[in-house]
């Protein structure tokens, strides 16, 4: 099977492809506004080539992350799922128009402008991982997301692993100050934002925070998330 299309387009094959019992390989051919499927499976942007991979490629089992909210919805995901900041920018991108990386990039210092950390406790592997303030949480399961950030740099799809980056109390300014950095994946530098690998991650706050999964907004928080090692194959 081939998903011809963006990172949502993807992102809705790959739930299609959960319910069925032994799935077939998935074929990606990245035509979209954001086109981290490409970056974090390597993928070719010219699409002769990408035809040329998918003819004479050859299939690698990758991980599917799986997010669960208590009403029983569930949401599969092969790059990340976000709650918080990273979310409500999603939001506002999925209603602005052009391509690239411009839409998105206004959707977050719009977002920027109005959005403040909010009190949330977080969950890994069924032990606290930390409780206060945060921006974002962001759960990875490769290394790129929001239109090139590399928010995860050592995230591998491979691994039968889940990357937690938490950005902490980040004031406005802070946050604009270090926003560059984010796409070459030396924002986790900053003493603020931690990070951590595990197989489960519980995201809880008084004050339900939007969620997005694979850059679509997926509704809000508690959520849990959880791993499939291996759970499909992708011809690269």
């Amino acid at each position: 099977m081939v998903a011809f299309g963006g990172d949502g387009t993807v992102n809705e094959v790959v739930n299609g492809l959960a319910r069925v019992e032994a799935p077939p390989t998935l074929g990606i051919l990245n035509a979209g506004r954001g086109n981290d499927c490409r970056r974090n499976f390597d993928l070719p942007s010219r699409l002769p080539l990408a035809l040329e991979r998918l003819v004479h490629g050859h299939d690698v089992p990758i991980d599917v992350g799986v997010a669960e909210w208590p009403d029983g919805r569930r949401r599969h995901f092969v790059m990340s799922l976000g709650a918080g900041f990273d979310a409500a920018a999603a939001e506002r991108a999925e209603r602005a128009r052009g391509r690239g990386k411009a839409p998105y990039v206004r959707a977050l210092l719009s977002t920027l402008w109005v959005y403040r950390p909010s009190p949330a406790t977080i969950h890994l592997d069924n032990r606290r991982h930390s409780s206060g303030p945060i921006m974002a949480a962001v759960v990875a399961n490769g290394p790129y997301y929001g239109q090139g950030m590399k928010i995860a740099p050592a995230a591998d799809p491979r691994d039968g692993l889940l990357d937690l980056v938490v950005l902490g109390n980040l004031g406005r300014a802070e946050l604009l100050r270090w926003f560059p950095t984010v796409y070459r994946g030396r924002h986790l530098a900053n003493p603020k934002i931690s990070t951590a690998r595990g197989r489960t991650v519980t995201i809880e706050a008084a004050a339900p925070l939007p969620v997005h999964v694979d850059g679509e907004p997926c509704g809000q928080t508690p959520v849990r998330v959880s791993l499939l090692p291996a759970a499909l194959r992708l011809r690269v």
